[in-house]
């Protein structure tokens, strides 16, 4: 067999994946892995291959399972979430202090500094807990930014901090911030006022220093020489260097990932190639014994990823560039799929969690997909004395595009479907991009690497270094704004189910090895599948509510935490979705992470309308990533802010998309199969507004047959009396309660006009605006309507046939709303 540790590699993995996802029942795990195990060894006795094969792959499958199910119940649940729980104090908001060993370096962020550490002491009063597992915090201030030179990986530092735990969006097709966090050690979230609660008590380990010293050169020499051309292009050459990526711009990034070149700047397998390739040309150039310089590589490559803070990525890249060149120094030539299985052994069994991690599946999916397809698909030409060297040149520069190409084209076919399951998008951009991409980043990381060691002893030279990395980095980022002339080569795909998954590399693995027969259908398998995986129709996505009986209506208030986006589903109309969420100042795009897949969960395809009832980030702040999702056929706005450059940014989107922009007030009426709309609110303006105000939201009366739904933005008390005089008494009426439960909305008089059967309060969790208000709760229980909270429930859906009115909620809670007489 030519790649034998495959045999357990992929069991191996397969089982950690499982034992994460399901648990395990250990006795009877632990029976099998023993039973597999005696049976490999009888097998291997008796000189069976494939019973010890099957044995071997079975032990493999066992022990997987346990190490995934043993690391995920850790990981979930550590002692310092059971201190959190158990401390009222720390649990209420109050300061708490924590002890603990940084595990990277301090990172600038917008405002101020931010740290992760694994904390092993915790103070609650007076008393102190010995604990386990990790905090992220922010320290804020100026004095943070000045200060984070000192809070160094590896060093022991005292924190007092307000606590937290992650929040998650529980919406149907939006996975759990919190699981993903804890699989990363992280359990808890805080922040320190300032840089003087942040208390350094103990220097790191010499070699933890020695690294810490070398990545603050590194900074320094980069921003000397590489930042006095452009301080966009200093911040990714570190970003290549030694992963810091705390400096780059948010849309440079998006814009990287989108158009599959991100990977170039992320510290990688690449990177680990050409630092090996560039150590070995300088050694041979001096004439160091093959097998010295290959020692002296391999020694550099594993300082070069101890540098690099061995984050899980840096890690794995590290260890796949030392088993290569172990295997070098020792004259052991086996396959490269081999040599990847290993590293995948080691990497998985020293981290059972990597094997559910994004990074690990797209690092290892790809290196797989372009061992096993590009040796098939491109085989090596044996070298010839032939022509001139001038023609052996081109020959070589044509082999050579030609094998980046398929390398790229294997790599993506790989990637696709898991692209779509972990990340909802598919690009076809890296295709041609990489061409540029991937030796511009080499040049970028060489004359980086230059520059930064050349600007202590040759600043000069290390200038000229500086300009050719800034000028590679340019063409990089420039490469990448490909997706913004062409967006058409990024698609925006709902998470395709398992069975997807399984067709997909069942028909290319045919079409790849299979002969005759076997290989048409093979061809004919990924030509059925994957228009599908691009349309995505419901029945191939891996999440998908169910829809409503026949004839009824679904509205659901999706948590979005601290803002509002409510989608409507009319019986026999087309969809809508009254405002998107989003996180004002903050680059997490809430649309693309929370509001699109949690519509793809409830089978979107394509939006109606999408209306924007004010300018709040917290209401229209997702609406770039749904608009670009779901291309609406029209988009609402009321009152126009000339000087709102967000909304006039969604604008030109929306229309670059064919979205007709429509403006609404007061009085108009729509019609959308079984619902009638109405809206309550604005008025027309009486004068050009220079800002977004709350009052001009856009109300609407959503009516099917005796039920009525009211959803009114952040509209406040001023405006109440108007919207309660346009609003028609309706058997059953359900409220979404004005600006989040805010005390400066609900009046008596609207509660009054309405007479709520139910009230929902979209808000987040913990907000620092105490919504909702105790006293408008008080107002909606007393007039009798039944509370309904997203920061507590979750997602809320409610069903109505016009008569009656079914809710259930994310996390289980069901009731049924009645009419009241009039």
């Amino acid at each position: 067999m030519s790649a034998p540790a495959a045999i357990v590699a992929l069991p191996l993995v397969a089982g950690v994946a499982a034992g994460v996802r399901f648990g395990a029942h250990g006795a009877f795990v632990i029976a099998f892995l023993i039973a597999a195990w005696t049976a490999a060894c009888a097998a291997f006795a008796l000189g069976r291959r494939a019973p010890f094969v099957a044995a071997c792959a079975g032990a493999a499958v066992a022990a997987g399972v346990l190490l995934g199910a043993r690391a995920s119940t850790d990981a979930l649940a550590p002692s310092l979430l059971a201190w959190f729980h158990d401390c009222h104090g720390a649990a209420t908001g109050e300061p708490a202090v924590i002890d603990g060993t940084l595990d990277d370096d301090a990172a600038a962020s917008p405002f101020g500094a931010s740290m992760t550490l694994g904390v092993d002491r915790a103070r609650c009063a007076d008393t102190w807990t010995a604990v386990s597992g990790g905090a992220r915090l922010s320290v804020g201030g100026e004095l943070a930014l000045r200060a984070a030179g000192r809070w160094r990986a590896g060093r022991r530092v005292l924190v007092t901090a307000t606590l937290r735990e992650p929040v998650d969006y529980r919406d149907p097709g939006v996975p759990s911030d919190r699981v993903r966090l804890a699989r990363r050690g992280i359990v808890l979230l805080g922040s320190a006022k300032s840089a003087a609660l942040v208390e350094v008590r103990d220097r790191a380990s010499l070699l933890a220093e020695a690294g810490a010293w070398m990545r603050a050169k590194v900074r320094v020499g980069v921003a000397g020489s590489v930042g006095r051309w452009s301080t966009k292009s200093a911040a990714v050459v570190t970003a290549i260097l030694i992963g810091d990526r705390s400096g780059l711009d948010p849309d440079d990034q998006r814009r990287l990932q989108e158009a599959g070149t991100y990977h170039v700047i992320a510290i990688s397998g690449g990177n680990i190639a050409i630092l090996t390739a560039v150590v070995l040309a300088l050694t041979r150039a001096v004439r160091v014994p093959r097998r010295g310089a290959t020692a002296l590589t391999l020694a550099l490559v594993a300082f070069y990823g101890y540098l690099a803070g061995l984050t899980p990525s840096v890690a794995r890249a590290t260890l796949a560039g030392v088993i290569y060149l172990a295997a070098r120094l020792f004259d052991h030539r086996g396959p490269a799929l081999n040599a990847v299985a290993v590293a995948a052994v080691v990497a998985v069994a020293a981290a059972p969690l990597d094997a559910v991690d994004p990074g690990f599946i797209l690092s290892f999916g790809a290196t797989v997909g372009i061992i096993v397809a590009v040796d098939r698909l491109l085989p090596v030409r044996r070298r010839s004395a032939g022509p001139a060297w001038s023609r052996r040149a081109v020959r070589a520069v044509w082999l050579a595009a030609l094998g980046l190409g398929g390398a790229t084209l294997c790599a993506e076919v790989a990637l696709a479907p898991v692209s779509a399951r972990l990340f909802g998008r598919i690009s076809v951009a890296g295709l041609v991009l990489n061409f540029a991409a991937i030796p511009l980043m080499s040049v970028a990381q060489i004359a980086g690497l230059g520059a930064a060691v050349l600007f202590f002893v040759a600043p000069p030279i290390a200038s000229i270094c500086g300009l050719a990395a800034h000028l590679a980095t340019a063409g990089l980022l420039r490469s990448a704004a490909l997706v913004d002339v062409a967006p058409w080569l990024v698609f925006d795909a709902p998470p395709p189910a398992a069975w997807v998954l399984v067709w997909w590399y069942s028909a290319w693995a045919a079409a790849i090895f299979a002969r005759g027969r076997a290989r048409g259908i093979g061809i004919a398998g990924v030509a059925v599948i994957a228009p599908l995986m691009i349309a995505s129709p419901p029945f191939v996505r891996a999440e998908r509510v169910a829809p409503p009986p026949p004839g009824w209506t679904r509205v659901v208030f999706l948590d979005v935490g601290q803002g509002d986006a409510t989608l409507v589903l009319p019986a026999g109309g087309a969809p809508m979705l009254v405002d998107t969420g989003g996180v004002p100042g903050s680059t997490f795009d809430l649309g693309r992470h929370v509001t699109v897949p949690a519509l793809w969960a409830f089978g979107l395809g394509r939006l109606d309308a999408v209306v924007l009832t004010h300018g709040d980030p917290d209401h229209v702040g997702g609406a770039p990533a749904v608009i670009r999702a779901f291309a609406p056929r029209e988009v609402w706005e009321g009152v126009a802010v000339p000087r709102d450059e967000s909304v006039r940014r969604l604008r030109v989107q929306a229309e670059a998309r064919g979205s007709v922009w429509r403006t609404v007030r007061a009085g108009g009426s729509f019609s959308n199969g079984a619902m009638s709309l109405r809206v309550l609110n604005p008025p027309d303006p009486e004068w050009e507004r220079q800002k977004v105000r709350n009052d001009d939201s856009v109300v609407l009366e959503a009516r099917v047959g005796d039920v009525a739904f009211l959803l009114p933005g952040d509209a406040g008390r001023d405006v109440d009396a108007a919207i309660a005089s346009r609003w028609e008494p309706a058997s059953i009426a359900v409220v979404k309660a004005p600006h989040h439960g805010s005390a400066s909305a609900s009046s008596p008089g609207l509660i009054a006009a309405t007479h709520p059967a139910a009230v929902v309060f979209s808000s987040g969790k913990g907000n620092r605006f105490g919504h909702p208000a105790p006293s408008v709760m008080e107002r909606y229980i007393a007039a009798g309507a039944r509370v309904f909270r997203t920061d507590e429930e979750g997602a809320i859906v409610m069903q109505t046939d016009g008569k009656s009115v079914e809710v259930w909620t994310w996390n289980g809670r069901r009731e049924a709303l009645r009419g009241r007489g009039r």
